[in-house]
């Protein structure tokens, strides 16, 4: 599977997702962008389309790897970000969890500054390993880096 995946062809019943989440798989990580900010239905959307991602991801390689790019802002709804936390502690419940997720938050991005403990903390109460980068290149260092150990922010 290396074709992007975009919530934009998400199927939505009654109120359309806020925010814009694609992915692609290079080898054992998953790249993706998130376009904020968030409302509830977007990570709906964004659980919905991953999934085939992430059974193929553990079947092929056992341990993934997943980096996540924020765009134009990480705002997110409170709802959202229960949902999203909900929605890790199903994916570490199934085994399929990622090994480490790293977030891109460059300087500047809107809700940044605010947002990144929350997500951290979130990831945190979820039982998951990943840490905040300001550059992709950082963040792709720090996934192949040995050995998947615990929270790093």
């Amino acid at each position: 599977m290396h074709k992007k995946v975009s919530t934009n062809h998400y199927p939505f019943k009654d109120f359309k997702p806020h925010g814009l989440v694609e992915f692609y798989q290079r080898e054992h990580v998953l790249l993706t962008t998130a376009t904020g900010p968030f409302n509830e239905e977007i990570i709906d959307a964004h659980s919905f389309m991953q999934k085939d991602y992430i059974n193929k991801l553990s079947a092929d390689y056992g341990q993934w790897f997943e980096l996540v790019e924020f765009e134009n802002s990480c705002m997110a709804t409170p709802g959202a970000l229960e949902k999203l936390m909900v929605y890790f502690v199903e994916l570490r419940r199934k085994g399929i969890a990622p090994a480490k997720t790293a977030l891109v938050i460059k300087e500047g991005l809107e809700g940044g500054s605010l947002l990144s403990d929350t997500y951290c903390n979130l990831y945190k109460r979820a039982g998951m390993v990943m840490n905040v980068f300001k550059s992709k290149t950082a963040a792709l260092n720090w996934l192949t880096e040995e050995p998947v150990t615990e929270l790093a922010c």
